[in-house]
Parts: structure tokens; C-alpha cells; sequence
């Protein structure tokens, strides 16, 4: 009898809530590599499918949060994204990139022998401990970033996802701008911001236009270490974490440099793992045409007259023999009338 009223309220409680077919959807995965220059559109018609299956105005990540407990994530269109990789039980961020190696904001570290929960898709806690660190921050050459790698006593379960990154090159900064951006933050929300610009190792972003002025916010101190994501065929890419305020910034992990070094402490902490990357199609995006310069217009020299006040103050210079001199005016002094002559 107990176990008839067990499965009674487990099925009105599965009931109620609803299935992967009627929750939002984010599309299909890619069929091809994408162009880097087709990012934008892409990732815009995921976010427009979303938009016409849930309000994109409710982006609450989790209805309920435990940080060493079962969390349960929202029904909103966030649980179409897969955020398992990240850790939001201590006030910093961790973002992993392999199953033993996350990121870190570096002016806003974890110490190591912290113990850091993610969550899987079912809301089960699973908890690991950082064991060692290695900082981009002291670097000297161009590959400084304020990026900490951490490794974490032993491997995440497959049902947490471990984040690919943009493969490094040298077309991102003439196609990533205007893309739309996925921001989390500390109080556990996802955003929709814009790239407004992206140069070397560091990319910065905006409010976007083209989603509702809620899904914006101005990044305060407590969400450094928080990383933003660029959807590429339906998946969350990293792409940074907070470093600056406002819209954000950051480093930029695609960067050639900053890339390269990250393999490196990868490697150096545990060289069982490597960094994947999101296929995309080879060709680099050529660069806008520059506008052509206006033509300048030259102006011929005016002669300039001194002011009346200052006219005295101009030296005179001295004729020279071929100046004809100009005769001195005369003044007629008028003559006076003849007397009349004496009459006889």
C-alpha cells in the first residue's frame, strides 16, 4: 500500500513538471562549419527561437539554489543552455574547460583546498576540491591576462559539460562585434549583451538593442570571474570572464597568445587533458574596407589686416627708389572778395 501512494505522488509530481518536448528549444546542432562572419546571424536566430517558445525576460538560472545540496534549475528558456560548468557555491566563479582544469577571474582567485559544487542536469551536487593554481596575471609578455587556471583533485563526472573556446585567429575583431553575448553574474541570471568591441587579448561589451533593455545589466564588484558565452550551433562557447564594469570586459580566450598559454598551464597542471575548440569554417574573414580619406581643401593664404586699435604699432617701411611718391595734397585757403573800387 505505501509503495502505491509512493508512485502516486512521484507521477503527479513528474506531472507537473513538464517534458523536454514542450520546454523552449534552441535549435538543432550546426551541420557545417560556420563562418566567422555568419556568428552573429546564427547565434540571433537561436535566440529568436527561444524568444517565440518562452519569455526571454524571465532568466533566472535556478528556481532553487543549494550550494552543497540538489538545486533545481528553472524551466525559462536558461535551462535550454547548458550551464553544468560552472560553479556558483563560493563567491567566485569557476568555469570548467576540461573535466580537472576551471578558470578563474585572477584578481578574484579561489584558494587552494576550497571545495567548489556543480551541478548536473538533474540538480545532483557534485563536489570537488582545487588542489593547485597558475596565473596568467604575473606574466610579462603579451600573453598577461587576468585568468587563473585551477586544478581540481580529481575529474568531473561526464554529466557536468566542460566549455569549448573559439579556435585562435586573427579575423575575430571585424566579425564579433554586434554579436549577441550569454552574461552570467553572481546572483545566478543569464543576460543578453552585445560585443562592442574586441582587440588582442581583451573584449568589452554593451547593451543590445535587439533584446528587451531587462536582459541588460551593468556588471558590479562580485561578478568578476563570471564568464560569457557566444552560441555557435546551439552551444555555449567561452569566450571570457569579468574582469571590467559596465557592459563588461575581460580577456579574451581566443586570443593567439592568451590561447597558447592556456594550453601550456593545461598541460603543466595535468597534461592528460587538452582544450577543445568549436569547429568553425578556415577561411579568414577579410577585413572591412577602410573609408577613403576626404579631401583636404586648400585654402589660399588671406591677407590679414590688424586690428584698427593696433594699426599704429605697424612699422612703416621706408620707400624704395622705384616708388613713385604721391604729390602732398594742397588745401585752397579761399580768397577773399575784392573791395569795391572808390567811386570818384
Amino acid at each position: 500500500m505505501r509503495f502505491l501512494c509512493f508512485s502516486f505522488i512521484s507521477l503527479v509530481l513528474c506531472s507537473c513538471i513538464p517534458s523536454d518536448k514542450t520546454r523552449a528549444s534552441i535549435g538543432p546542432p550546426a551541420t557545417r562549419a560556420i563562418k566567422t562572419q555568419e556568428l552573429a546571424t546564427e547565434a540571433n536566430s537561436r535566440l529568436q527561437t527561444l524568444a517565440s517558445q518562452s519569455p526571454l525576460a524571465e532568466n533566472h538560472i535556478f528556481t532553487n539554489y543549494r550550494a552543497r545540496g540538489p538545486a533545481q534549475w528553472s524551466q525559462g528558456w536558461p535551462r535550454r543552455v547548458n550551464l553544468t560548468g560552472i560553479s556558483w557555491s563560493q563567491k567566485q566563479a569557476g568555469t570548467a574547460i576540461t573535466p580537472r582544469h576551471i578558470v578563474l577571474a585572477a584578481h578574484y582567485p579561489i584558494k587552494k583546498g576550497k571545495v567548489l559544487t556543480f551541478h548536473d542536469r538533474k540538480g545532483n551536487p557534485h563536489q570537488r576540491t582545487i588542489q593547485r593554481s597558475i596565473s596568467l596575471r604575473k606574466r610579462t609578455d603579451e600573453a598577461r591576462a587576468d585568468i587563473t587556471v585551477a586544478l581540481l583533485d580529481r575529474p568531473l563526472p561526464s554529466s557536468i559539460t566542460t566549455y569549448r573556446l573559439l579556435p585562435p585567429r586573427t579575423d575575430y575583431e571585424h566579425t564579433l562585434p554586434g554579436c549577441p553575448v550569454l552574461i552570467t553574474e553572481q546572483t545566478r541570471r543569464l543576460y543578453i549583451h552585445q560585443v562592442r568591441r574586441q582587440a588582442g587579448r581583451a573584449i568589452s561589451f554593451k547593451k543590445n538593442p535587439d533584446y528587451p533593455a531587462e536582459l541588460y545589466k551593468p556588471l558590479i564588484k562580485g561578478d568578476s570571474g563570471n564568464p560569457s558565452f557566444l552560441l555557435v550551433g546551439g552551444e555555449p562557447v567561452l569566450i571570457e570572464t569579468h574582469t571590467g564594469g559596465g557592459g563588461g570586459a575581460g580577456p579574451f580566450y581566443s586570443s593567439p597568445k592568451v590561447f597558447a598559454a592556456l594550453e601550456q598551464i593545461v598541460t603543466t597542471l595535468d597534461p592528460t587533458y587538452r582544450i577543445k575548440t568549436v569547429p568553425l569554417d578556415p577561411a579568414l574573414a577579410p577585413s572591412p574596407p577602410k573609408p577613403e580619406p576626404k579631401p583636404r581643401l586648400t585654402r589660399k593664404p588671406q591677407l590679414t589686416i590688424p586690428p584698427r586699435a593696433n594699426r599704429t604699432n605697424v612699422p612703416i617701411q621706408a620707400p624704395s627708389a622705384t616708388t613713385t611718391r604721391r604729390a602732398p595734397r594742397v588745401r585752397r585757403v579761399p580768397t577773399p572778395p575784392e573791395e569795391a573800387a572808390p567811386s570818384n
